[in-house]
């Protein structure tokens, strides 16, 4: 088990420092962790807007071979096996995956687990403080009775305890400061709007209504936001779906008539988009109430570029070659 977390870390290795490199200049140009987080959102879903014009374009190619898949279904409608195999052999032939318009949701899972990290230590991913000096703060704050046992014990790994305390206690943060365990310049500040992005949203009315209802109320957007631009996205992405038109027509025409039914072949990567647009609103919803509420504020700029990516590809590029199609159809 230690081996695979090793190798887990390893292997994120360069995304830690890459992430973490790039948000570092961002907080030295613009000193606000919450813009922070906006513009590097911006650029890290602008730097994925290929792999989505790619997703189009295989998505379109998919819906080109729906006749002749449709026609192996027929051929063998009771041996799924020889189906699979020519269903295989077809995509291969011309270059198309079934999977392939799930890449950008496939990676957006992969380099959450770093984003994850660095929103949890950001003294340590972002502002380069060491894991020593860190582990000397925990211990330092722990002593003066400003942090519990247990966030000592995980301060390289979660470093908000840290910078809470250090930001409720001036002569606490002169004190490691002067001590030479940080520098003021290392320092992040995490406040955004009024709000502490540093702390985890709660649903729980003793947090919601209790002593500390000016900091966690106004939390609440950010689940909410998160939901809210979720639902759009996901409607935006199935509306500006290639195709969207013609694959409602041969349902509906299946509809109409029964000897039709099941000549349309199943299209995998659109089963696999149903599925995952189940669990990631899911999985953004109990990752904003389990994590700082600067990852909220990532997922909500992330459904936002998604929602413009969606629009600009779908008129750029995804209509003028349905358009085209349509054309040479006709």
């Amino acid at each position: 088990m230690d081996l695979a977390v090793v190798s887990l870390v390893s292997l994120f290795d360069p995304l830690y420092i890459a992430f973490g490199w790039a948000m570092r200049f961002l907080y030295n140009l613009f000193d606000n962790y919450g813009l922070v987080i906006i513009v590097f959102t911006v650029v890290l879903r602008g730097l994925m807007i290929p792999l989505g014009v790619q997703q189009q374009k295989a998505m379109i190619k998919q819906q080109a071979l729906q006749g002749e898949l449709a026609e192996i279904q027929r051929l063998h409608p009771n041996d799924k096996a020889r189906q699979s195999e020519l269903q295989m052999e077809l995509y291969k032939k011309h270059g198309a995956s079934p999977l392939s318009g799930c890449l950008p949701a496939i990676l957006q899972l992969l380099i959450i687990w770093p984003i994850f990290q660095i929103f949890r230590a950001p003294l340590v991913r972002v502002m380069q403080v060491s894991t020593e000096n860190i582990t000397k703060i925990g211990d330092f704050l722990k002593a003066a009775s400003l942090i519990s046992e247990t966030d000592a014990k995980n301060a390289v790994t979660n470093n908000i305890p840290l910078i809470n305390a250090l930001n409720a206690s001036a002569s606490s943060l002169g004190q490691v400061v002067s001590q030479g365990l940080i520098e003021l310049r290392q320092f992040i500040d995490v406040e955004f709007l009024g709000m502490n992005l540093g702390l985890t949203p709660s649903w729980k009315p003793a947090d919601l209504f209790g002593a500390g209802q000016a900091e966690y109320l106004p939390l609440l957007v950010f689940p909410l936001l998160v939901v809210l631009t979720t639902l759009v996205q996901m409607r935006i992405s199935t509306m500006t779906m290639p195709n969207r038109k013609k694959k409602a027509e041969d349902k509906e025409r299946e509809k109409l008539n029964p000897a039709r039914a099941g000549q349309t072949p199943e299209d995998k990567s659109e089963s696999m988009m149903k599925s995952m647009n189940i669990m990631m609103p899911l999985f953004m919803l109990w990752t904003t109430f389990t994590m700082p509420a600067a990852l909220g504020l990532y997922w909500i700029i992330g459904n936002i570029m998604m929602i413009i990516q969606s629009v600009l590809i779908y008129f750029l590029f995804t209509r003028k070659l349905e358009d085209k199609a349509h054309g040479h159809n006709g």
